[in-house]
């Protein structure tokens, strides 16, 4: 577990496609919440696997509420 200033990072989601995942990391930087993702050069390797979309635990709330609004395939 890494840690920032006392605050985790946390898993937010997991997609299954680059431009989803690129889409909604997009957005939160919108909104000024920083993330980053992991995994992503894995996910053609591996098909159960994904890329996570990770940010700081405090974030974590705002961060749900702008991706629910977002309709993903």
């Amino acid at each position: 577990m890494i840690t920032h200033n006392k605050d985790e990072i946390v898993v937010l989601k997991i997609f299954n496609d680059s431009l989803a995942a690129n889409f909604a990391q997009n957005k939160l930087q919108e909104e000024g919440i920083e993330s980053f993702q992991v995994d992503e050069n894995v996910v053609g390797l591996n098909p159960l696997g994904g890329i996570g979309l990770k940010i700081f635990s405090r974030d974590l709330l705002k961060a749900k509420a702008i991706l629910s609004e977002i309709k993903f395939p």
